[in-house]
């Protein structure tokens, strides 16, 4: 694509992800012609308690499916399998970055959900769950309960485990300073999680209500895109489908309709 075609050329766009998952979302935008600046909100770690995860990976043999809603989840179980998950269990994951993830680990996913909310997972394996079928849950402290609960209600045994958490940047105030400054416009952002919203905006504080208005929200589904409401937000560009490039997509359609 050359410069003169690229649709985002001259457009500014921050990618607010974590820093070890922002290479493919930049490079997209950049692809694009985009000027993609990072800006890491918050990072990945352990969770408080480490213990009820690394039992459940101990006794993860007794488990008929370990189903993952993220990338973060897969990380996070793998790296406490030496050997890989066992054979026997079969794993369920939400959109291809998950399913890509699962399969850098050298797992293939028995199922994919299309539809990147805890509905849609649910919706699709509720129904290859058999009767009182062992399911292992690796979330984050702040997860919807909709998954489990939804699970639990077609007759699963679900085990829901804290498996990671997310904590903010304290590089995220200076970044945020650099790259805004203390009345510039906020320009187009991209937002691929609702925890990643609240702290795009408590970065701003009491000067979040003047600042909003003059945001270009890119959000990457309709939970982050409510969550982005909750915070005074309608977004610019929703993408139809998860993936660095549906998002990108977004952002062309909605430039390309203003």
């Amino acid at each position: 694509m050359s410069e003169r075609s690229a649709p985002l050329t001259g457009v500014r766009v921050v990618v607010t992800r974590p820093a070890h998952q922002a290479a493919g979302l930049l490079a997209a935008l950049r692809a694009a012609g985009a000027r993609a600046e990072p800006l890491p909100l918050i990072e990945v770690g352990p969770p408080a308690d480490p213990a009820p995860l690394a039992h459940a990976v101990r006794e993860i043999a007794g488990y008929d499916w370990v189903v993952f809603a993220s990338a973060n989840a897969v990380d996070a179980v793998l790296g406490l399998l030496a050997g890989g998950l066992p054979a026997c269990i079969r794993a369920a994951a939400v959109g291809p970055a998950t399913a890509e993830a699962l399969r850098r680990g050298g797992v293939e996913p028995a199922l994919i959900a299309e539809d990147r909310r805890a509905e849609g997972l649910a919706a699709v394996l509720s129904p290859r769950l058999a009767p009182g079928a062992r399911v292992l849950l690796p979330q984050p402290p702040d997860a919807r309960p909709v998954l489990a609960d939804e699970l639990a209600r077609a007759g699963a045994e679900v085990d829901a485990v804290i498996a990671y958490a997310k904590r903010p940047s304290p590089e995220a105030p200076a970044c945020a300073h650099e790259l805004f400054g203390d009345d510039s416009p906020l320009g187009w952002v991209t937002f691929t999680s609702p925890v990643i919203a609240r702290a795009f905006a408590d970065l701003f504080g009491p000067t979040w209500p003047a600042r909003r208005p003059t945001l270009r929200a890119a959000s990457i589904g309709p939970v982050t895109s409510a969550e982005l409401r909750r915070l005074g937000v309608e977004p610019a560009a929703e993408a139809m489908a998860s993936g660095d490039a549906k998002l990108v997509a977004a952002v062309v359609a909605a430039l390309a309709f203003r």
